[in-house]
């Protein structure tokens, strides 16, 4: 029988966030089935246009995950944290002492910097790339706009996902198939997370595949 849910918000790939109702509604399936949470929220910083709600707030039960991979570019550097119930957290610990003894130094130094660094540039400029993204595909493509991290998922206007993807490919563009994600190749997946040269060219070349 099931005993943990798994939950991701932002999400990867389709940048979609839960609303607090959302967070409502599988808390009490939880506390109906005593399922133990764990709340990724490694994208947590990069929420535009709503409140940022964790699941923490509503179901006692939630392992909370976070890193700074994402939010401050330290990708590999494998330092993050995990906040929950006292006795998860010493079981837990009790499998990381025999794995291993720590993050490495000098990632826990830069760490402690990163959190003196205002992130609010950052977020904003996210902000205008999804924004540009949305708008430039808004006419040959369906797409939901994104509620946070920097990735969005439209769906592909012909053929399957590896089909459009592998046509992507000639054109020196690279997404992601939906497929990786998901049982069906229906979408594929977007970051913004680059130059806005590079997005303008991003968006002229899938329009023109269109």
């Amino acid at each position: 029988s099931t005993k943990i849910l798994i939950i991701n918000s932002p999400s990867n790939p389709t940048g979609a966030v839960c609303k607090r109702q959302h967070l409502k509604d599988i808390s009490d399936i939880a506390e109906k089935h005593n399922l133990i949470i764990i709340s990724d929220e490694i994208y947590k910083k990069f929420v535009y246009d709503i409140e940022y709600q964790s699941i923490g707030k509503y179901y006692e039960n939630t392992v909370t995950c976070n890193g700074f991979s994402k939010s401050y570019a330290m990708t590999g550097w494998r330092l993050g944290s995990a906040i929950g119930p006292a006795k998860i957290i010493d079981e837990m610990m009790k499998l990381q002492q025999y794995t291993y003894i720590c993050a490495p130094s000098f990632a826990q130094v830069a760490g402690v910097k990163a959190m003196d660094i205002n992130m609010d540039a950052y977020v904003e400029d996210y902000k205008k790339k999804r924004d540009f993204v949305c708008e430039g595909l808004r006419e040959r493509y369906q797409l939901i706009k994104p509620d946070g991290a920097f990735y969005a998922f439209p769906q592909v206007p012909w053929g399957t996902d590896e089909e459009f993807i592998t046509e992507a490919i000639k054109h020196d563009l690279l997404i992601i198939p939906g497929s990786v994600f998901s049982e069906k190749k229906t979408h594929f997946r977007l970051s913004y997370a680059v130059t806005f040269e590079t997005l303008e060219r991003g968006v002229e070349i899938l329009n023109s595949m269109a």
